[in-house]
């Protein structure tokens, strides 16, 4: 009795857990800074950032925005940094859908 729940659990496991577990990754943009500066326009402690990134998506689309933040004086973002995030990220900020 008990090999015949422990083999029904784990055949049921996959129909438990539902497509969750067999989903995709989320789909990874890449952004890389092509302008960057500090401005001192921001309260005291820190800077307010203004940078210009190209971000590339995944099916090769890409897309320039600029943008300001204000951030720690120890964060910097130089021109040539490259890095990647989660494109659903975006959308939910992204003002204007892309064609």
């Amino acid at each position: 009795m008990k090999y015949g729940t422990t083999f029904a659990l784990i055949l049921g496991l996959p129909v438990l857990l539902g497509n969750a577990a067999f989903a995709a990754p989320p789909a990874r943009c890449r952004a890389e800074v092509l302008r960057s500066e500090e401005l001192p326009y921001a309260p005291i402690g820190s800077w307010l950032l203004k940078a210009t990134v190209r971000i590339t998506y995944p099916d090769g689309q890409t897309a320039e925005s600029t943008f300001f933040r204000t951030v720690p004086w120890q964060v910097t973002l130089r021109r040539g940094e490259r890095f990647r995030f989660d494109c659903e990220r975006l959308r939910d900020a992204w003002p204007v859908a892309l064609q």
